[in-house]
């Protein structure tokens, strides 16, 4: 079983250096150059995932044998799917904003200045004029699920919020730049959802209560404009974090 694990280790790092240079030389070959090189990216980082995680399990089976190599595929697939299940409180308050008339347009959206920050929704408004960042907070009891919306998460979506008027106003050419700061730029981050708030007058938070788990989880609260700000516009008429 070890020696079956180490060949398909070392084909996966022969497969992880060896397509770059021949997807290359088929763009040159084609005329289809890709600048962002997202496409080569993300095979380059799943085939350095699948290479990390098969020499774990190589080395568990090696140093301690069958039961615990299976037990750490069977943790690792568990943590995988757990991260890839979606949240019955945002599941909810999309539910409950499509009703209303608002387009998801990001789900789980991380700011790019720093990937920690993370806006569970991104909307336009029903007229389509208006950005909207959600946050979502789910209480399974009767309480109220936005008490914990302190000053410190407060400060989370106004960081945010201007980060995603960033997006708005990034019109600086990215052609001269370095291929690591371009890739780091607005302009070049989300450009998905830069086209789908280019025309947007305003952006704003709200923040939106759940109560409940699973099918029987519903919207309770909707505060709205909790900040606010104009697109494409250095003066904010906003209520800044207090």
């Amino acid at each position: 079983m070890s020696r079956i694990m180490s060949r398909i280790v070392s084909r996966i790092m022969r497969k992880n250096t060896e397509p770059s240079h021949a997807l290359s030389r088929t763009q040159q070959a084609h005329g289809n150059d890709d600048p962002s090189g997202r496409n080569n990216g993300t095979v380059r980082s799943a085939l350095r995932t699948c290479t990390v995680f098969l020499r774990a399990l190589m080395t568990h089976l090696r140093q301690e044998g069958l039961v615990v190599a299976l037990a750490f595929l069977a943790h690792t697939l568990q943590v995988r799917l757990r991260k890839n299940r979606r949240d019955d409180g945002e599941r909810a308050a999309e539910k409950y904003l499509r009703t209303l008339g608002y387009r998801i347009i990001e789900r789980n959206w991380r700011s790019p200045r720093d990937r920690r920050d993370e806006a569970d929704l991104i909307a336009l408004s029903p007229d389509r004029s208006e950005a909207v960042l959600v946050e979502v907070k789910r209480a399974a009891g009767p309480w109220d699920a936005l008490d914990r919306v302190d000053g410190r998460k407060k400060e989370v979506l106004w960081r945010l919020l201007l980060d995603l008027e960033s997006l708005t106003c990034a019109t600086t050419s990215t052609q001269s730049m370095p291929p690591a700061v371009r890739l780091q730029h607005p302009r070049t981050v989300g450009r998905g959802l830069r086209r789908a708030i280019a025309d947007v007058r305003s952006l704003r938070v709200d923040l939106i209560g759940v109560r409940g788990e699973g099918r029987t989880a519903s919207v309770v609260r909707h505060i709205t404009s909790v900040f606010e700000r104009r697109a494409k516009s250095s003066r904010a008429h906003a209520r800044e974090p207090t």
